[in-house]
């Protein structure tokens, strides 16, 4: 890309997914890789893997198909503003599914897979540690959820940021569930992109009212 093209550090992290069927594409989602004990996992929701309802299991697709393989669109090396697609199995040879869940299964609609990369790939992790930053959130407030509304993406496979809302305290249960609400209009494709509250200027941590970033 030009020396003049400006690109926020976190438009790097959503990555483009395509989820197959015997060769067949079925559909489009977002995902994002973390790592945890030098393991690379992309998180990404469970009915986009599996292609089932989470709420009764039943498949998305009229045809009754679901995923066997999905494709991630990997940033390449020494090369920003260029993709290349890397294929993951979603099972093992015993039919097991590879990924991970929540301990509370397909009611907390994620899921870890873990991946393997070539050293063509750049990676572009989310830090975990991010989520102990001493920021104090409440209801109302903005937060931004970064991915690929229809598959639409921005210069390439840069994703699309929208604005939302928080909608809930976030250190309640939703629906007995370790979750919270956002109130946003997304779209298909970006229940699974990452949600990220920034702050530039003024913010509250659980000492004080704070200047800077």
């Amino acid at each position: 890309m030009g020396k003049n093209v400006i690109i926020d550090p976190l438009s790097v992290v959503p990555l483009f997914l395509e989820c197959y069927a015997n060769g067949n594409i079925l559909g489009s989602g977002t995902g994002f890789v973390v790592k945890q004990a030098n393991v690379l996992f992309l998180i990404t929701n469970w009915h986009v893997l599996s292609g089932r309802n989470p709420s009764n299991g039943k498949p998305i697709t009229t045809n009754g198909v679901v995923p066997d393989t999905v494709a991630i669109w990997h940033h390449i090396r020494g090369k920003l503003g260029t993709w290349g697609r890397r294929f993951e199995a979603l099972t093992n040879p015993d039919g097991s599914n590879k990924w991970w869940e929540h301990p509370d299964g397909r009611r907390i609609d994620v899921v870890a897979l873990p991946i393997t990369v070539d050293d063509e790939v750049q990676l572009y992790d989310l830090d975990l540690k991010l989520a102990t930053t001493d920021l104090i959130l409440f209801p109302s407030e903005p937060v931004s959820i970064i991915g690929f509304p229809y598959g639409l993406s921005s210069g390439g496979r840069f994703p699309i940021w929208k604005t939302g809302h928080i909608a809930s305290d976030i250190d309640l249960l939703y629906e007995n569930l370790p979750a919270f609400v956002i109130d946003a209009t997304t779209k298909p494709g970006m229940s699974d992109s990452p949600v990220v509250a920034r702050r530039v200027g003024m913010y509250q941590t659980s000492q004080a009212i704070q200047m800077g970033g």
